[in-house]
């Protein structure tokens, strides 16, 4: 073996050393969200606070289930959250006429000062696809409303 491979192997086996004589990440509790049903209008936000630890990251699981009776996006949003599962923050969701959404969250939240949350915030109403010289409508079919429901899981 070369001089730099050795070395290389003497790290990993060090540090695979370390990692054993650590033992075991403490986990702190599972985070817990604030659930409940909210109805926004385009403008608003759904936000759901969660709660968790001040002094170490925490679990998080949740289910949300986002329904409309027509056109609308909308923006996932979180503080302290980091997913492992879709959304990401960010996510701008898109919901055709009569569509519902079921989402699994799970992930991380940081540990925080009280102020971590979820939220689902109603952005807007997609506009129709027009070709050059058509009329196009791009508000019918606009959802008057979105109704998000978030609990524990």
């Amino acid at each position: 073996m070369t001089f730099s491979r050795t070395l290389f192997a003497n790290a990993i086996a060090g540090f695979a050393l370390a990692m054993l004589a650590a033992g075991p990440v403490a986990a702190g509790a599972p985070a817990k969200i604030e659930g409940g049903t909210k109805l926004i209008k385009q403008g608003e936000t759904a936000q759901f606070p969660i709660v968790s630890s001040a002094s170490e990251s925490s679990d998080f699981h949740a289910a949300c289930d986002v329904e409309t009776g027509g056109r609308a996006s909308l923006t996932f949003d979180g503080e302290h959250y980091i997913p492992l599962s879709e959304p990401a923050v960010g996510d701008i969701v898109t919901l055709a006429p009569g569509e519902a959404r079921h989402y699994d969250l799970t992930g991380t939240v940081e540990a925080n000062k009280g102020d971590a949350y979820i939220a689902f915030s109603f952005t807007g109403v997609p506009q129709a696809m027009c070709f050059p010289g058509e009329q196009c409508g791009g508000a019918a079919g606009g959802a008057q409303n979105v109704k998000v429901t978030c609990k524990g899981s």
